[in-house]
């Protein structure tokens, strides 16, 4: 019976995260429950949330969603900055993250580590002077801001106030870590 109550509670979380997230790579789904030893338990629970239609499965992209709108409505920045959440995880206790609305943009992850409040942000290549605008305008010097990039060549033409380090993100989910020069 608490194989079963086990079972039920690892489905429940995984439930939890794809719909904190909308869209993940299973590799990250294990990921996250790699941090304290449970990835085991992930595939039997994908397997059990498909087959009961809570969550969809593209059979090509092997990605997982809420659902298939949210599949279609996945972003790539959203999903580099859960491979960056996931390596901050293994640096650092977070306490608390989540997805935030599109009207924050380019804000994607917000987190809270060690009492004090990030943000993780995608800044596409073309959107960095747009970005540099958004912030100007508004105080965001309350939280510690990491930003992916593209590349480390897109890092000198962000001028964000409180950045305290940018990265990049390999298809493989390995992150890079980079500070910029002054």
């Amino acid at each position: 019976m608490e194989n079963l109550n086990n079972q039920r509670q690892m489905e429940r979380e995984v439930l939890g995260l794809v719909k904190r997230y909308n869209t993940l790579y299973k590799r990250q789904i294990y990921a996250f429950f790699r941090q304290d030893g449970r990835d085991a338990y992930v595939g039997k629970a994908l397997k059990a949330l498909e087959k009961e239609q809570q969550i969809y499965i593209n059979p090509n992209t092997r990605m997982v969603a809420a659902n298939e709108n949210s599949y279609q409505a996945g972003e790539p920045g959203t999903m580099q900055a859960v491979w960056v959440l996931l390596s901050l995880m293994k640096q650092k206790k977070i306490e608390e993250h989540f997805l935030v609305s599109r009207e924050e943009y380019p804000v994607r992850i917000v987190f809270v580590g060690d009492a004090e409040l990030y943000d993780i942000l995608y800044i596409s290549r073309k959107d960095a002077g747009l970005a540099d605008r958004m912030f100007a305008k508004r105080d965001m010097e309350k939280s510690g801001h990491i930003v992916v990039v593209e590349s480390p060549e897109d890092i000198p033409a962000i001028d964000l106030p409180g950045a305290i380090g940018f990265c990049t993100v390999k298809e493989d989910g390995e992150v890079e870590y980079y500070k910029k020069g002054r």
